[in-house]
């Protein structure tokens, strides 16, 4: 009865009220949220076990595979950027094709490389492809096979711990990230000792677009997970492992929220500055208004 009254008594003052003060009260009101939401796990719970298993957290040489240049800032950064200060970590960047579908591939590779300097990862770490069978085209599907094999002698040679990738909707709809993402799935299921691989996940438009108002529902799993487990697991003596339990969700899987401070940010924005062919009106609105400039939402194979 009371919250009946309650309800009652709230519809009263909005009929009252004109809609665009209460349009506008709302919209304050949802801003404000998602800044504290940005707040609190940019900062506060950022690297907590509770947001970042230890698998993912203790990787020493991870690797990124990616479809083209620019596809590790403008989709992957809060993730690559992810301990980049660790002089423990060795980050390791692999793109499949040099993006020549325009005729400009020597160009992106050049870029490439500056944007793995502005990343903080070597030279020897940073390889751009140009396998004939695997040009950027976004009406060929790739072949998954040739994808895997490629995939393994990196993953052998630079001896890698950790896998990060598209998932199978490859955030843009990109057939190549779709089949790069296929061929992975293939090598990680077909290699019992393939490493731990994340897959970043693919959301619908207009949250894709929502920049940090996709804070609000990209972070409700994990306040959930929070709310059962008040205390970090990372502060409970002797029990170390119990963190990766406590972000396995009800299906199972494991997963991850990277949320990038404003610094991190920035240095993300200065990564995709070195590729210049790239630079365009909506690729700077992009770099405001899509999520994945901002945070990253992860899920492993």
């Amino acid at each position: 009865m009371i919250v009946v009254r309650l309800v009652k008594r709230l519809g009263r003052r909005l009929s009252t009220r004109r809609w665009p003060a209460i349009l506008i009260a709302l919209a304050s009101a949802v801003v404000t949220y998602a800044l504290f939401l940005y707040f609190i796990f940019a900062y506060y719970l950022a690297d907590d076990p509770r947001l970042v298993p230890d698998t993912f957290r203790h990787a020493r040489r991870p690797v990124l595979i990616t479809a083209h240049p620019d596809d590790e800032t403008l989709f992957f950064s809060p993730s690559i950027l992810y301990h980049r200060h660790d002089p423990h970590v060795t980050r390791s960047l692999l793109v499949i094709s040099s993006g020549n579908y325009n005729g400009i591939g020597e160009q992106r590779q050049t870029e490439i490389h500056n944007s793995c300097a502005a990343l903080g990862i070597s030279l020897d770490h940073c390889v751009v492809l140009d396998h004939p069978e695997l040009q950027d085209n976004p009406k060929k599907w790739w072949d998954e096979r040739l994808v895997e094999e490629i995939v393994a002698s990196y993953i052998k040679k630079w001896e890698a711990d950790l896998i990060m990738t598209f998932d199978e909707g490859g955030i843009s709809g990109h057939i190549n990230h779709r089949a790069v993402s296929a061929g992975i799935r293939k090598y990680v299921t077909a290699k019992e000792n393939a490493p731990p691989a994340f897959t970043l996940q693919s959301t619908w438009l207009l949250r894709k677009y929502s920049s940090l108002m996709d804070l609000i529902p990209s972070t409700v799993p994990f306040l959930w997970k929070i709310l059962k487990n008040p205390v970090s697991p990372a502060t409970i003596p002797g029990n170390p492992k119990s963190a990766d339990r406590s972000l396995v969700l009800a299906t199972g899987k494991e997963s991850i929220l990277l949320v990038s401070s404003w610094k991190t940010y920035l240095e993300s924005r200065a990564a995709f500055g070195q590729h210049e062919s790239q630079y365009s009106w909506d690729r700077m609105l992009y770099l405001v208004i899509s999520r994945y400039m901002w945070f990253n939402t992860l899920e492993r194979i």
